[in-house]
């Protein structure tokens, strides 16, 4: 199994030091999620500065905002604006009408329980962010340790053929046993921090973007020629023919 500290230090070096896009608290960070589709942080940062600037981020100003206004907006941010509107006012409603307007605060005070019994603040949180509109455990997970909630070893959710190449050779039938296979991994072999595990997360990401792409992977220039396991099973398919 290939160390994970080693990958991430090779990844380093290649592509320098990454930061984070988009907001980091959690209700806006839901609204950028939702801001763009297909997601990307391109679209989802148009549809979401041309929201800040035009209509505000409060779910006061999002409800109070006709709503073909913010279909308007949201047609920078890719197809479906409409949807997409009526999906910004019921995360909106949501969190004013359930949360006092202050989704963080909630989340919060479950990551409380979590010092009490280890799992159980993260279960419970993920379970409040997976009631709201395009969010599942991938992106929960991303909102908990990008919000500075909980350090989960979270795995980019657009670029989980990423790790199951790296570690296992190739992505298995179930997105889901991939991406708990992946953050298994990363969990056991990362240090317990919020910095360490934001810093896998993008690297493992921004790896994906430039070289590790998803139908063409680009092997062939891939700095981690000898510690990947696909690379190394392509080579013995070619060996064997």
């Amino acid at each position: 199994m290939p160390n994970v500290n080693r990958i991430l230090e090779t990844l380093e070096k290649t592509y320098g030091p990454q930061q984070a896009a988009g907001p980091t608290d959690p209700y806006e960070m839901i609204v950028y999620l939702n801001c763009g589709y297909p997601a990307s942080d391109a679209r989802c940062a148009k549809g979401f500065d041309a929201l800040k600037r035009e209509v505000g981020l409060s779910p006061r100003e999002i409800l109070a905002a006709p709503q073909a206004r913010l279909t308007k907006l949201l047609r920078l941010g890719g197809i479906v604006p409409e949807q997409r509107a009526e999906r910004l006012q019921e995360i909106a409603r949501k969190v004013k009408g359930e949360y006092g307007g202050d989704l963080k605060a909630a989340l919060k005070k479950w990551m409380q329980e979590e010092k009490q019994q280890t799992g159980r603040g993260v279960r419970a949180a993920k379970k409040i962010l997976r009631e709201f509109p395009v969010i599942g455990e991938p992106s929960a997970e991303k909102i908990l340790l990008f919000s500075k909630l909980a350090p989960v070893a979270a795995v980019p959710s657009a670029f989980v053929e990423v790790p199951a190449r790296l570690w296992f050779g190739k992505a298995g039938k179930s997105y889901a046993a991939d991406y708990g296979a992946a953050r298994d991994i990363l969990s056991a072999g990362l240090a317990g921090t919020i910095e360490a595990r934001q810093r896998a997360y993008l690297l493992l990401k921004k790896h994906g973007q430039q070289t590790c792409k998803r139908s063409q992977p680009k092997c062939e220039i891939c700095p981690l020629t000898g510690q990947c396991a696909y690379i190394q099973l392509q080579a013995a398919d070619r060996n064997i023919v």
